[in-house]
């Protein structure tokens, strides 16, 4: 019968604010009133619960969105890196091929403008040789003329004639002057210069200057084509070193233009990462919040339900009992007596009162 100790509690505990009501309706009062504001703090926790669950539907959203945005942009950022260092690095290797088709190519250009330049020097050289003996045959023609006009001895004739045949052994064509020295062999011999030997040294030696000067002209030929030749194919190369260049120029702005964006797609990932893991740990948080809020509309909710059906109970029992709790309205320590075999009137009030207490500071 600890309960009805509660009751009267309780009863005490109103009494003082009006006589005009008996004990146990002034209890049942009491009763009503703490089921009301139970059920009133329920309705406002409800209210605050229907926020608190839009609220955290919004952020939740917001935050998930956020999250995988980030991924989003941290996947395409990857993918677009991945593609910019892949072509950078085809670059990079195209740029090498480049160059060094360029070092080739001037390697080659430098050896046929050395190989023409050893040609030219070749050449003059035979032109020097073949005009130092043009030269000497217009003196040879000049002596012998002397000559056959007395004027000149024949020692003057045979070392003008050997100066001829060194330069020719010099020039590598010392056997164009075969029949000539024959001549003069025939003159050394028996020392009788006629007019016939005369004029055949004269239409040897034209002969001779014949032979030079074509000899002259098809060098010169020559040359004039191996210097077209040359020019030629020096030309068409350089004109591909050229193209390589501005190969080489396109490519390195391309492979600068990569790097630019291999960069830009690296401060992306590093930023979307912050974004994502920033998000991540916001979520988590309003998560566990949400939770929390949940957790604690469960308990709150159920709890209450609890003091309901308590207080529901009590005011039942206090209802189907009410004149004999009335009987006790003139000197409510009788109640304690009467139930003072079945339990300590104390510690009925005491119970009681902390549950009031319980019950207020719910509110």
């Amino acid at each position: 019968m600890k309960v009805i100790a509660l009751v009267l509690v309780g009863l005490l505990c109103v009494s003082a604010e009006t006589q005009t009501r008996s004990p146990g309706q002034l209890l049942v009062d009491h009763i009503n009133s703490l089921i009301l504001s139970i059920r009133n703090e329920q309705t406002e926790h409800d209210d605050i619960y229907t926020v608190q669950q839009r609220e955290c539907g919004d952020e939740l959203g917001f935050r998930k969105k956020e999250v995988q945005d980030a991924v989003d942009a941290l996947t395409r950022a990857t993918e677009h890196k991945g593609r910019a260092q892949a072509a950078h690095a085809s670059a990079t290797a195209d740029l090498i091929r480049v160059k060094t088709y360029q070092q080739i190519l001037e390697d080659q250009v430098e050896f046929i403008t050395t190989r023409r330049n050893d040609r030219a020097a070749n050449f003059n050289k035979k032109v020097q040789n073949i005009n130092t003996s043009l030269s000497l045959i217009d003196g040879a023609e000049q002596i012998v003329n002397e000559f056959a006009n007395s004027s000149a001895s024949f020692i003057q004739v045979t070392k003008h004639f050997n100066n001829m045949f060194l330069q020719a052994t010099k020039a590598g064509n010392a056997g164009e002057y075969a029949p000539l020295l024959s001549v003069l062999v025939e003159l050394s011999g028996d020392g009788n210069v006629s007019v016939d030997n005369i004029n055949r040294i004269r239409q040897l030696l034209n002969e001779l200057r014949e032979k030079l000067s074509a000899a002259l002209s098809q060098l010169t030929d020559n040359e004039n084509t191996q210097i077209e030749v040359f020019q030629a194919r020096k030309n068409r190369v350089q004109d591909v070193i050229t193209l390589l260049v501005n190969v080489q120029g396109q490519l390195t702005a391309y492979i600068a233009q990569l790097q630019a964006t291999i960069t830009k797609e690296e401060d992306i990932i590093n930023s979307a990462t912050s974004k994502r893991i920033r998000n991540q740990n916001l979520l988590n948080y309003a998560s566990d919040m949400c939770n929390a809020f949940n957790t604690e509309y469960s308990d709150s909710t159920g709890a209450r339900r609890k003091e309901v059906e308590l207080l529901t109970k009590l005011r039942t029992f206090v209802e189907q009992r009410v004149e004999e709790f009335n009987q006790y309205g003139g000197d409510p320590t009788d109640v304690f007596a009467s139930y003072a075999k079945q339990g300590s009137a104390q510690a009925a009030e005491a119970q009681f009162l902390q549950l009031r207490a319980n019950l207020r500071s719910r509110k």
